[in-house]
């Protein structure tokens, strides 16, 4: 049988409940009745295959194996060990960097340093916001850590990695680090070089032979690419309600697709518990209006037929994200709901064990453009930053409400000393 991670018991994590794609009553399951990889509480809505064993009234899944993951997050979040705020004192504050040049924080000087990129959404935002490149560093940081790629030098002085964006001249960019004598973390932030330039581009050769690789995200071009040949399935109901619940739509589309008993509040003025509360009661309704929803499904119906148009007139519409924890590509498809030129949300599409597709979740085009950037800057003509208002900076979907802090710069930094 095939079904759905209901949820995994956040105190055990050690039990939970699948539910069937039949939709026949929930299966309870046991973790030990996994075969391969394990869930986490994370893991809620990972697509499994198991064998039903019913006793009586009671309903066990065995031999379970995961399909595919939770597509709605991202890479793991940040853990005591492979935190990169954790693992070394970085400077997201303004300082003074070793060219003797003064930066509003690491993240300026590293900015100035690579190819010219935009590292904030929308068209305006002050020069030291780059909330994209600080995502961007700290969960490549988790990769690294994951593929065994964050060197230290054998004499015990220096660490560094390679960050993955190169500079004007595509030499690779590395992070170095020294020793830390005084702050809580153990190492500290010396610099962002290119090798063999300047002092620590020096040290760095010096200290490390061969050099660190840049994260390594997919194995063939083959997982970057959408096969038009294929079928897309989509679970609307779990699309249209969870996606409500969550606020993955946009405010005129739910405005315009009002179920019966329902009356429409404005988010102007309500505080988040509000409207998150009057998203609950709408999904609801709309769960009990087939009316509301089959017109909600024709919608997503003719979007999903627009993008697949689209990714037969140009196969870079449909663009790459990569989940770790399974080693699996996903690729995220514009949907275009309320104007046909005009792209609102990315529907996350999986390849089946089959080959055809399975269309999961939605995203608000904020979190596509950072799980896409993390494999590669999209070569893209509806996924791009200035197109996209700004990034919710924190969300309980990503699991980590501490991920990145604030967009503005990590204030905890400020309150630890470098390496004198």
């Amino acid at each position: 049988m095939e079904g759905r991670i209901k949820f995994v018991d956040p105190r055990t994590q050690k039990w939970g409940f699948i539910v069937p794609t039949d939709k026949s009553r929930d299966v309870h399951f046991d973790i030990r009745d996994f075969v391969g990889a394990t869930p986490s509480v994370a893991d809620a809505d990972a697509s499994v295959t198991f064998e039903l064993l019913e006793q009586g009234t009671s309903r066990e899944a065995k031999k379970i194996k995961l399909l595919a993951p939770p597509v709605h997050v991202i890479p793991p979040p940040p853990t005591a060990s492979n935190d990169l705020r954790t693992w070394a004192w970085i400077p997201f504050v303004p300082f003074t960097a070793r060219d003797h040049k003064s930066y509003a924080s690491a993240l300026a000087l590293l900015a100035s340093q690579a190819l010219p990129e935009r590292w904030h959404f929308g068209e305006d935002a002050p020069g030291d916001s780059f909330p994209i490149l600080q995502k961007y560093l700290i969960y490549s940081f988790v990769r690294l850590r994951h593929e065994n790629k964050v060197f230290e030098s054998a004499d015990g002085r220096w660490a560094a990695f390679n960050t993955g964006l190169v500079d004007k001249l595509y030499d690779p960019i590395y992070a170095l680090f020294e020793r830390n004598r005084r702050a809580p973390q153990p190492w500290a932030f010396v610099d962002f070089c290119v090798p063999g330039k300047r002092n620590s581009g020096r040290e760095l050769t010096a200290a490390f032979d061969p050099l660190p690789e840049p994260a390594k995200y997919f194995n063939s071009t083959v997982d970057m690419l959408f096969d038009t040949s294929k079928e897309i399935h989509i679970d609307y109901e779990h699309v249209i309600l969870d996606g409500i619940r969550r606020n993955r739509f946009p405010v005129q589309f739910l405005r315009e697709h009002l179920p019966e008993g329902i009356d429409w509040q404005d988010p102007v003025g309500l505080v988040e518990p509000e409207w998150l509360a009057f998203l609950d009661r709408l999904s609801d309704g709309i769960e009990a209006d087939n009316r509301c929803m089959r017109a909600i499904k024709r919608r997503l119906e003719d979007a999903k037929w627009l993008a697949e148009k689209r990714i037969r007139w140009n196969f870079k519409t449909a663009i790459p994200q990569y989940y770790p924890r399974f080693n699996s590509m996903s690729l995220l498809l514009p949907l275009a709901l309320i104007n046909d030129e005009v792209v609102d949300i990315a529907l996350v599409v999986t390849k089946n064990p089959s080959g055809s597709y399975q269309g999961r979740t939605i995203l608000p085009l904020d979190w596509a453009y950072m799980n896409a950037r993390l494999v590669c800057r999209p070569d893209s003509d509806w996924l791009v930053p200035q197109r996209v208002q700004n990034w919710r900076e924190s969300d309980a979907d990503l699991g980590n409400d501490d991920a990145v802090d604030n967009a503005r710069g990590d204030v905890a930094e400020s309150e630890t000393t470098p390496a004198g």
